[in-house]
């Protein structure tokens, strides 16, 4: 159901966040030393179904595989925007998947969820092509791709919330994730979110039943998980509550908080600071801490 209060604060968050990304990526430069495989397909939806490959010169052999949800409210964002991100992410030796979602208000819950999917699949059968260790898989996320992410990962690990959703996550491992300035309870989205973020969910998550209950099936086999934000994240909040349901679930976890009041939703990705360097740093440690 569309509504055109969806595409008016659809399209004025665009508008702010395209000026400040580009404010904050002026200058960079893709590194020399990674190899770079771009709009790959990975399902029938044109150039939202598009996906990117880095990985590392002169490596040899199978990689980790580091897949990348970007974040933006469901409306906002795609691979280019974290293209220099990821490209750092790429650096630590991971064979990392940037990709394109189909955005709202176009398109409702769960299709991004669903989408993800297909890249895990695309990344599964592309497995020797790309060198791609799927024993070895990570994810991390930021905002709302910090919801996509840990929804994906409880699709990944919870047989019945699987069910649920009617997907199948391919042959995998998901050895761990981690989520950035997120939120992440969405069965109450509708009382606390903007606009744009309750029009994915059609204005009213509770016609979802089961499948916006996310947190219900987080269990002990979830991905260990590194939770972080900022105090000058509108979205901190979201944090504690995040950090007690793992531990009260036995998910082994990490929660941190960086900076101080003047450092702001999603810090990281501005990766010329010094604060982001340490928060990426941590969390690239921590990931791959757990791998095979």
């Amino acid at each position: 159901m569309f509504h055109i209060r969806d595409y008016v604060a659809a399209y004025k968050f665009n508008k702010s966040c395209t000026k400040l990304d580009a404010i904050r990526d002026a200058g960079l430069k893709a590194p020399a030393d990674i190899d770079i495989f771009k709009d790959i397909p990975y399902g029938p939806k044109g150039s939202a179904n598009l996906l990117d490959v880095y990985k590392p010169k002169g490596v040899t052999g199978k990689l980790p595989v580091l897949v990348s949800i970007h974040g933006g409210g469901y409306v906002y964002g795609d691979k280019e925007l974290y293209s220099f991100y990821t490209m750092m992410l790429a650096l630590s030796g991971f064979a990392v998947v940037n990709f394109n979602y189909s955005l709202c208000p176009k398109v409702k819950f769960p299709t991004i969820t669903i989408e993800t999917n297909e890249v895990m699949n695309w990344i599964y059968n592309n497995r020797e092509e790309y060198g791609f260790d799927t024993d070895n898989i990570v994810m991390v996320g930021d905002s709302a791709g910090a919801q996509l992410v840990s929804q994906y990962a409880c699709v990944w690990s919870n047989a019945e919330y699987s069910k649920v959703m009617e997907i199948q996550a391919p042959d995998i491992k998901i050895k761990a994730i981690s989520l950035g300035c997120g939120f992440y309870k969405i069965d109450e989205i509708d009382k606390k979110s903007r606009d744009f973020e309750r029009a994915y969910f059609d204005w009213n998550s509770s016609k979802y039943g089961e499948k916006v209950k996310v947190l219900d099936y987080i269990d002990s086999k979830y991905p260990p998980t590194f939770v972080f934000s900022c105090p000058g994240d509108f979205l901190l909040e979201y944090l504690d509550p995040m950090t007690k349901l793992l531990n009260e679930r036995g998910v082994e976890n990490v929660s941190k908080i960086y900076g101080d009041n003047e450092t702001y939703h999603v810090f990281f990705l501005d990766i010329r600071s010094d604060l982001a360097h340490k928060a990426n740093e941590e969390q690239i440690d921590f990931l791959k801490n757990h791998l095979g």
